[in-house]
């Protein structure tokens, strides 16, 4: 098919990069442009019906706006009219194009450069990548123009539109993520540059000013969030691989993580398994939840967690089972000790004062039969941890009139009365602990 005409709707930067090239390479080529924003002249801008109406139709708009141009737009195209959508992501539009272009002529693709490279590579396109994600051609018609294409030096990519919005999430999104990081912390060129600092700023420079592309990407293509995760991830990794780097030239110590805060039974548990094993150069980490103490050992922050999986009474700890199947992690030693639970209150709180007891599920589970028996007409409600619930007893964060079952270490930490001391239901009541390390 001889291409008379091509209509170029949106004359952004791109939309203006494939004037240029259009120009350039099609020189015979009648270019009819709409941009919203641009008054008609008949001669360079022209009605959307105009540029509907060409061979060849570039939808070159903000991906936001896709929809609603190709609704626009298809009703006033010719029969023969192919559609070549250029947005950098394709689920997106290809779906589109699926549902509201049946049985019209379209090619999905993503040109994988802009005008900044264009510019840096002082208009030399040799090797610049045009992937395609989908297409309606004929077999033949097709093959004709990718040969086109690739004799003035375009690379054609063949590639499903999944595939391609993965492999973008991985390349351009996170060039455009370090772009905006970069730029946004006040970096620049300096006179004392490396070769490689020299490359990275040529990135930066290269998408730092498209940040509404930078957002677009991000909301419609959902690869992006798997990608942020993976950064954050491997920032905490970085940071931990200085900080250790720091601590080496120290007195190396063992970094032990423990659900719970200060006077916690995962605390008495590390504490004992220390003693045990002759470790004494140890450092505690109190680090709330399971999840948390996993997710610090896999990225280095703790060299050991110990953390409780079953008790004889309560049963298995499923916030424990939870967090270790999302985790790798080696499996050191299990342990047990004997847990003493206590009711615990305010100094000048007698047991007619109190309204609510509280503490982990675990805790109220050893002690179900002295609840039931002795507390009758009193709310149970559980807590995060025995240890916290403690804590913030004494710091006003519950109400006076509470009582926590907690261990003696976190009454004597934060300065509250035992009121009944050893109320588990069991006699020997046994806690399993687990001890990990890096897988």
């Amino acid at each position: 098919m001889r291409l008379e005409t091509i209509g170029i709707v949106g004359h952004g930067a791109f939309g203006a990069l494939l004037e240029t090239l259009i120009t350039r390479f099609a020189p015979h080529t009648a270019i009819k442009i709409f941009e919203p924003e641009r008054a008609s002249d008949n001669k360079r801008f022209f009605a959307l019906r105009d540029a509907a109406q060409c061979d060849v139709v570039l939808i070159a708009t903000p991906i936001t706006d896709f929809e609603e141009v190709l609704k626009k737009l298809l009703p006033l195209a010719k029969r023969n009219t192919i559609i070549v959508d250029v947005a950098t992501v394709k689920v997106h539009t290809c779906t589109l194009l699926r549902k509201l272009a049946k049985g019209k002529r379209y090619i999905a693709t993503h040109p994988v450069w802009g005008p900044e490279s264009y510019k840096k590579r002082e208009r030399n396109i040799s090797g610049f990548r045009i992937v395609v994600a989908e297409h309606t051609l004929p077999a033949a018609e097709f093959k004709a123009a990718a040969a086109y294409l690739g004799g003035l030096g375009f690379d054609i990519v063949e590639m499903d539109a999944d595939t391609h919005d993965k492999r973008l999430a991985e390349t351009l999104f996170l060039t455009h993520f370090m772009g905006q990081l970069i730029s946004r912390a006040g970096f620049g060129r300096t006179e004392v540059d490396t070769v490689s600092y020299g490359f990275l700023m040529d990135a930066v420079e290269s998408v730092k000013h498209d940040e509404k592309l930078f957002r677009d990407v991000f909301r419609f293509n959902p690869y992006c969030k798997s990608v942020l995760a993976r950064i954050a991830k491997a920032e905490v990794g970085v940071r931990s691989l200085l900080e250790n780097t720091i601590r080496d030239g120290k007195k190396k110590q063992l970094r032990i993580g423990v659900p719970g805060v200060k006077g916690s039974f995962s605390e008495e548990a590390a504490r004992t398994y220390a003693k045990k094993n002759a470790l004494k150069d140890i450092s505690l980490d109190y680090l709330v939840s399971v999840e948390n103490v996993l997710a610090k050992l896999a990225s280095g922050e703790i060299d050991m967690g110990i953390f409780p999986i079953e008790n004889s009474t309560g049963g298995v700890v499923l916030e424990a089972v939870h967090a270790m199947a999302k985790h790798s992690f080696k499996l050191k030693k299990m342990f047990d000790i004997d847990i003493r639970q206590n009711l615990i209150v305010k100094k000048r709180v007698t047991a007619s004062g109190i309204k609510t007891i509280t503490s982990h599920d675990q805790a109220l589970r050893q002690c179900k039969t002295y609840l039931k028996k002795n507390w009758r007409g009193v709310k149970i409600k559980e807590y995060a941890d025995t240890a916290k619930a403690a804590a913030d007893l004494a710091a006003g964060k519950l109400p006076a009139t509470t009582a926590v079952i907690a261990s003696r270490a976190a009454a004597d930490i934060y300065k509250l009365k035992i009121l009944e001391a050893g109320i588990q239901d069991l006699k020997d009541n046994l806690t399993t602990f687990v001890v990990a390390t890096r897988a």
